[in-house]
């Protein structure tokens, strides 16, 4: 829209009488949103929120699956370590496992937070997603190759549970693992029929609080497995590692610590 003859002296005036009022150290415009988050560990500190500590030596990152696509994920703790837990998160997104990834970094633990394909901003094809270790052996390279693991346990909750089971009886190279709270079928996947392919490394955690079949079958999985089973006492996934209300990590959650240095 074009303006008229008096339009254009009213503008110029406003703009003669900012120009004086205006010094040399005046800010310049307000940057936008997107500037403020175009880093990437800005912008999942701010998606994270709460769940992500102030603290957290936190980096994001990006993955190429070992079979095929696009992953999200995070590096919580130094960036070299001898010790390097592989964190599946619940179908919330790895934002959840903020807390105990902090809290383990004090004990010298680095962890490699992933999101599985579908979920935060991890894309794959539906061939690629298929494959159970096409995330985790993405995440194993890394651990080894530039943090310089000598030890990586991979760790999950509710869906990551799962699917730390399915990995790693499908040959994920890990040195211990972790099912918390993992429903007892995943993608039409029944976990037990898959006991004799895990190694005996691990654990199984569920409290009575997800309900008896659940409850039951997690503990029949660690029996079938012949593996550790941890009950806990209310609460599901990162529930049962970090207390909601007092953000101290609890005795499963040190357990995990202590499963993640070997100790």
């Amino acid at each position: 829209m074009r303006a008229g003859v008096g339009g254009v002296v009213l503008v110029v005036l406003a703009l003669l009488a900012a120009g004086c009022g205006a010094g040399e150290d005046s800010p310049g415009p307000a940057p936008t949103t997107a500037g403020r988050t175009a880093d990437p560990t800005a912008a999942l500190r701010e998606r994270c929120l709460s769940a992500m500590p102030e603290d957290a030596d936190l980096e994001a990152l990006g993955l190429a699956g070992a079979t095929g696509g696009d992953l999200e994920a995070a590096r919580i703790g130094p960036a070299t370590s001898s010790d390097v837990a592989v964190l599946l998160p619940q179908t919330s997104g790895i934002c959840g496992w903020g807390r105990w990834a902090t809290a383990a970094a004090d004990a010298g633990v680095t962890s490699v937070l992933v999101n599985p394909c579908g979920y935060g901003e991890s894309t794959c094809t539906p061939e690629e997603d298929a494959d159970p270790r096409n995330e985790v052996d993405a995440a194993l390279a890394l651990a080894r190759d530039e943090i310089g693991a000598d030890r990586v346990v991979l760790l999950g909750t509710s869906m990551g549970g799962s699917l730390t089971v399915m990995a790693v009886a499908a040959g994920a190279d890990v040195d211990a693992w972790a099912d918390v709270s993992g429903p007892a079928a995943w993608d039409g996947v029944d976990l037990v029929s898959l006991a004799g392919s895990l190694p005996p490394d691990g654990l199984v955690v569920m409290a009575p609080s997800d309900g008896p079949q659940q409850y039951d079958a997690a503990e029949a999985l660690a029996d079938a497995a012949g593996v550790p089973f941890v009950r806990g006492r209310s609460g599901h996934g990162w529930e049962l590692l970090v207390d909601p209300v007092s953000g101290q990590v609890t005795r499963i959650g040190r357990r995990l610590i202590g499963l993640a240095t070997g100790s």
